[in-house]
């Protein structure tokens, strides 16, 4: 018999076709729908719900879950419960009836006995305490031992001195500890440490009785200056005539007549001692001052044992030289590990008494526990699952969360500014996607610097889906609240101007007639008040130049009149505009009844190609491209149409039953312009009839 087809079930809603998910069978049989059918085919972990849960689907923790590990999930919890419609119940509680594995039976039962609950029904608080309280014992299955793991003082002291040495793992309790590579890593490093111990000795059976350890600074500080002072005293041999020294001792007599301080680099051209020809280097001789100490220390420590009675000869010193290359070599290839810290018998003896062994069968005893470990962590895990699982899902295969109650999880908190409030906002943790992304989402979108006074920073980009945006602007600042109900302060940084709604773009080009006016307005009176001072400028100094006489001077020229033709220019420019309103009145009263569709059709001219151009963008509206811009990977779009938008902002309304209180004592006096209004179209109307403009008008009526 062929196998039943499943029948599933598609909403439209936000421009898709979205899967119903209602019973737990949907769930069961997620794998059988086509991921193309999937709202989303990546989520990032980074939300502010659900992140511990989201961190345990992202298997390969690369910050994104994915189709396949959603689907891995559903086999877990096809595999741990009855059935699937337990996740509905949105909850980390599990009774033990409706549990399918029996190991995750036998968790619960140890969950409940640890922490000193009921068996009957376990949540996640009972087994995160559960867990918190086996960690801390001694051996708890992590693969850790502490101190106390050891009942044996020698062992346990074997372990602090480890500890203390840098060879440590962090147990699950919350302490240090050691583990099976920390005793691999000590074990090579305690090997290197002895054998380098042993070459020091057979080293050291080869050298003289020397603190080298001691020497070897000062050895290191001036083995080049005393190099160059034999070289120095080779060069005068082959002169053959003190006389060679004179060069030298004007140097030393001009370095003597300036400052000198530790350090200076006249003292740096000096030699350590003033050569002989005969090649020594006495013991008793003046130094230079810059390398007087360490001469001095250095040679009474090897006077002794390289048996220097007169002083130190090339021979001699090529001997010193080669010991301490040698033992220099030696102490440079010293291992840099943490068992140079180990007395090296303790090290002999950790490395051949059994202490080693030892820890390893702690370790051992410890990973003993590791399943009954695994087993209740699983069930913490299923827990987790259990409770955020529904809501992951609802955000991944459909929208449910975001288009029924507008919860989506991709959503940080709310905007307040400007007085209302925004809901649709979003963390911006990839700044660098959203200028190429802004654009194609088609909304108006107000992009936040957010800080609090604690120095935590971040941004955030806000929707306005709704009223108007005239006094929205960079700079601006609002109060954000986050999903945990934390206030931030922010601050507008960017606006991705576009349409919010299709009443705005009704009063848009009225808006801008009315800036556009404000605008000439303003710039001609600014012109002709520049005009003005500059006359007035002018005026003032010719006053002030020319001398004060009496009378006007002849040769003054007398301003024009205005003429005759001016006048009759002026009254036909009346008559024009007058027959021009004549006529646009005449229109409408010629059309009766139907004036008032008159208007309209005026008005939509006006306004249409704004609304229509404002209709079309909304109609593009999505939410998509956002979401792409921070690592989800979208199947479709995300419609934001106008209705659903309106829903996402809000403008401050007053209470019900509110009173208001109108009598402002600060507002402006108001002037009667619609009296004045009235009154001068009544002359309008008065010197229309006289000069005859409204005969046109008359006829019609008397037709």
């Amino acid at each position: 018999m062929a196998d039943k087809v499943r029948v599933w079930r598609f909403r439209r809603i936000g421009g898709m076709d979205q899967a119903v998910l209602k019973t737990g069978e949907d769930i069961a049989a997620l794998s059988e729908l086509d991921p193309k059918l999937w709202v989303a085919l990546a989520m990032p972990v980074a939300q502010h719900r659900c992140r511990e849960t989201l961190s345990l689907l992202d298997e390969d923790q690369d910050g994104r879950v994915r189709v396949p590990e959603v689907l891995h999930a559903v086999d877990r919890l096809r595999a741990a419960f009855n059935s699937l419609d337990i996740l509905f119940d949105e909850n980390s509680t599990i009774s033990m009836d409706q549990l399918k594995d029996e190991k995750l039976r036998e968790a619960c039962v140890n969950a409940a006995q640890i922490a000193g609950a009921k068996a009957e029904e376990v949540d996640a608080s009972v087994v995160e305490k559960a867990i918190s309280l086996y960690n801390g014992r001694s051996f708890n299955g992590d693969g850790v031992v502490v101190p106390e793991s050891a009942q044996d003082p020698r062992i346990a002291g074997i372990i602090e001195t480890l500890i203390a040495s840098g060879y440590q793992a962090p147990d699950s309790s919350g302490k240090n500890g050691v583990d099976t590579a920390a005793l691999d890593t000590f074990a090579h490093d305690a090997a290197a440490v002895l054998e380098w111990n042993a070459s020091g000795a057979a080293m050291r059976s080869s050298l003289p009785d020397l603190p080298f350890d001691a020497t070897l600074p000062a050895f290191r500080a001036v083995s080049d200056v005393i190099d160059d002072y034999f070289r120095r005293c080779a060069v005068l041999n082959l002169a053959g005539t003190p006389e060679a020294l004179k060069n030298l001792e004007t140097q030393m007599a001009a370095v003597l007549g300036s400052p000198l301080g530790d350090n200076a680099e006249a003292l740096r051209a000096l030699p350590l001692a003033l050569p002989r020809s005969d090649g020594l280097l006495s013991l008793d001789t003046p130094y230079n001052p810059l390398y007087e100490s360490d001469a001095k220390f250095l040679l009474a420590a090897v006077k002794t044992p390289y048996a220097l009675e007169k002083g130190l000869d090339r021979a001699a010193w090529n001997r010193i030289a080669g010991d301490f290359g040698v033992y220099a070599a030696w102490a440079e290839s010293k291992p840099e590990v943490g068992a140079q810290s180990i007395d090296p018998a303790v090290l002999d003896g950790i490395l051949n008494d059994g202490s080693l062994e030892a820890l390893r069968a702690l370790i051992a005893q410890d990973l003993a526990e590791a399943a009954h470990a695994a087993v209740l962590h699983e069930l913490h895990n299923i827990l987790l699952l259990k409770k955020d699982f529904l809501e992951i899902l609802r955000n991944f295969v459909t929208m449910d969360e975001f288009y029924g109650s507008r919860e989506g999880i991709f959503q940080s908190g709310r905007l307040f500014i400007d007085g209302r409030e925004l809901e649709l906002c979003l963390d911006v943790r990839n700044p660098a996607a959203h200028p190429s992304m802004a654009g194609l989402s088609g909304m108006y979108l107000i992009y936040c610097d957010i800080s609090r006074t604690t120095g935590e920073k971040g941004s955030i980009v806000a929707a306005l889906t709704a009223g108007d945006a005239d006094r929205i602007y960079v700079g601006r600042n609002g109060i954000y609240f986050d999903n945990d109900g934390l206030d931030w302060n922010a601050t507008v940084t960017k606006v991705v101007i576009q349409p919010i709604s299709i009443r705005e773009a009704f009063f848009s080009p009225y808006k801008w007639l009315a800036r556009t006016i404000e605008e000439f307005t303003a710039k001609r009176a600014s012109t002709a008040e520049a005009g003005r001072q500059s006359q007035l400028k002018d005026i003032a100094q010719k006053a002030v130049e020319q001398p004060a006489k009496a009378a006007q001077s002849a040769d003054q020229v007398v301003p024009k009149k205005i003429d005759v033709g001016t006048v009759a220019a002026i009254g036909v420019a009346l008559g024009s505009i007058g027959a021009m309103i004549t006529s646009i009145l005449g229109l409408f009263i010629g059309m009766g009844v139907w004036m008032p569709i008159g208007i309209a059709i005026v008005f939509l001219l006006i306004s249409g190609p704004s609304m229509i151009l404002a209709a079309i963008k909304l109609r593009k509206r999505d939410l998509s491209p956002i979401l792409n811009a921070e690592g989800w990977a979208i199947n479709g779009r995300l419609k934001l149409n106008l209705i659903f938008g309106a829903a996402l902002s809000h403008l401050g309304n007053l209470p019900p039953n509110s009173i208001r209180m109108l009598n402002d004592p600060y507002a402006p006096k108001k002037k009667p312009w619609p009296l004045y209004i009235i009154l001068l179209i009544i002359v309008v109307i008065v010197a229309a009839w006289l000069l005859g403009w409204l005969d046109p008008v008359f006829a019609l009526f008397r037709k």
